[in-house]
């Protein structure tokens, strides 16, 4: 993509055309987990076998909320624009599936450590996550 590497996740049980497919096409991909994603074993897999560093997640979410109730967000990076939806059923920041619905996030706190207002009125907050099982 634009000269970067592409890695797809996937679990044991994608079926072999996919994989001939993405082979084809000259897309890596890791295997973590048999029949979900194990979230820790992907990041871990991916830090050690490609050497990443920092990995961006910037999904929606629902990809957001599963590497937060994860513990493996470390940092958040948020910026508000001043708009204003206020449509029922709005994407939200972080997203918990029904099973997950009742159960607060395993964080312990969050620490600003930096905030910038941008061009346009936009405000750019980071915070740094303080997850409870490290």
């Amino acid at each position: 993509m634009d000269g970067d590497p592409i890695v797809v996740v996937l679990t044991e049980r994608v079926s072999d055309p996919h994989l001939a497919g993405l082979r084809a096409d000259g897309v890596s991909y890791i295997f973590a987990g048999n029949e979900t994603i194990d979230l820790a074993s992907a990041v871990d897999r991916i830090a050690r076998e490609l050497d990443v560093k920092t990995l961006l997640v910037e999904g929606g979410g629902t990809a957001n909320g599963a590497f937060l109730r994860a513990g493996l967000i470390d940092e958040i990076s948020v910026a508000i624009c001043p708009a204003i939806d206020g449509a029922a059923g709005a994407p939200s920041l972080f997203h918990s599936g029904e099973a997950d619905a009742d159960g607060p996030a395993p964080l312990t706190g969050l620490t600003l450590t930096r905030h910038d207002i941008l061009p346009g009125g936009e405000i750019w907050l980071c915070y740094r996550v303080e997850n409870a099982d490290k």
